[in-house]
């Protein structure tokens, strides 16, 4: 925390990460802003709040853990960084309090499921009851980050992915099902705010979808790091800061 004056960024990581995805963003912005990095409902230190009363999670009711942090900390207005499905998350955030957003920094989006990733999620729903989840993880995390240069990030993925417990990852899967329509209604519609959007070249889960969601949305800004996967934020994180920060300060 720096002071009331400045603003604040709000760090959303993805599934099976906690706010460690983030820490090399840390150095490089509490400089400039004030920084809130939460570990979101299942993960990292919020693996044991209360569970919702229909029994199980939605992006919805993920949304609002965030949104009751900020007024907890009388935070009005912030920008927001995610990452990989973090930027899901900010998606339907928006669609619920667009007045939040000062703007978005998005790495490595999940703009949209496409057929491959989202075969992949049905089978590891289907698996999980027989599976090891770490093994689960393993799996993904090479499909998503599978070059030598991704080690990094995949690394830092299953050390993070193992603090996950079992239930916790069932109901994140159930969670991503849920979103994939969602997702695909959105794809047609601008975020409400300004936003960057930073792909590593060798994303190839995720990058075309955002290409073509730039093309379609062009108010959304959009920059390639080139040789680096999934998550440009390790993988290259110095050339990622410098563009975040870049665009963020812009924006303040």
């Amino acid at each position: 925390f720096l002071s009331p004056e400045n603003n604040w960024v709000v760090f959303l990581h993805g599934i099976g990460g906690d706010s460690r995805t983030f820490s090399l963003q840390v150095k490089a912005f509490k400089p400039y802003f004030n920084l809130l990095l939460p570990d979101l409902r299942g993960h990292g230190a919020s693996i044991n709040m209360v569970k919702p009363a229909c029994g199980k999670y939605s992006f919805t009711l993920i949304a609002e853990d965030v949104f009751a942090l900020m007024e907890h900390l009388n935070i009005e207005k912030a920008h927001f960084m995610g990452g990989s499905f973090g930027a899901t998350l900010i998606r339907e955030m928006q669609e619920m309090r667009p007045d939040k957003f000062l703007s978005v920094v998005a790495a490595g989006s999940v703009l949209r499921l496409n057929t491959f990733f989202y075969t992949a999620l049905k089978i590891a729903r289907f698996l999980a009851p027989c599976i090891n989840n770490y093994l689960l993880y393993k799996i993904m995390a090479y499909i998503i980050m599978p070059r030598k240069n991704h080690s990094k990030s995949r690394q830092l993925f299953l050390k993070i992915s193992k603090t996950v417990p079992p239930c916790e990852f069932v109901a994140w899967i159930v969670v991503i099902d849920e979103v994939k329509y969602k997702l695909d209604e959105l794809f047609n519609k601008p975020f409400t705010s300004p936003t960057l959007l930073i792909n590593g070249s060798q994303d190839y889960a995720f990058l075309k979808d955002c290409i073509r969601f730039c093309k379609i949305n062009p108010c959304t800004e959009m920059q390639i790091i080139h040789g680096c996967g999934h998550l440009s934020n390790i993988d290259r994180y110095s050339d990622f800061n410098q563009l975040a920060l870049n665009f963020l300060l812009n924006k303040s």
